[in-house]
């Protein structure tokens, strides 16, 4: 039987919340100065319950979907709280700060800010979101 036709409305709205989510991790590392890997955790429950919201196939698009949802969020989280830790200091905004940041600087403060914990925290919150994005 075909996957059912999903719109691409759909899915951009999707990849919306991922980058909101991604908003919202840095927001909540702008207060606490942390960064906070376990909500990797919770973008993972995030993706599925957008999964089911916007009626998006499980299976394996679903899977792969939440997977991405969550690297989406861990990524785009990453590089904010990166260029927040440069530009907040010099009192630079956080678009300013982005648009000064080189990519090595921006990849090593990454890897300097995760360590091998944080990885596998991530890479658990993918699998998670991959399983429950499946669904049967």
């Amino acid at each position: 039987m075909p996957a059912p036709q999903v719109s691409v409305i759909r899915w951009f709205l999707f990849g919306v919340m991922a980058i909101a989510f991604a908003a919202a991790w840095t927001v909540a590392f702008s207060f606490t100065h942390r960064t906070l890997p376990w909500l990797a955790l919770l973008a993972a429950l995030d993706a599925v319950v957008a999964l089911r919201l916007l009626g998006l196939p499980r299976g394996s698009r679903g899977a792969i979907a939440g997977a991405v949802f969550v690297a989406i969020a861990v990524a785009l989280s990453s590089l904010a709280i990166a260029a927040i830790s440069i530009g907040g200091p010099a009192g630079f905004g956080l678009a300013e700060s982005l648009s000064r940041l080189s990519p090595s600087l921006a990849w090593e403060l990454i890897r300097l800010a995760n360590g091998l914990p944080q990885l596998l925290v991530y890479v658990v919150a993918m699998e998670l979101a991959a399983w429950w994005g499946h669904g049967r």
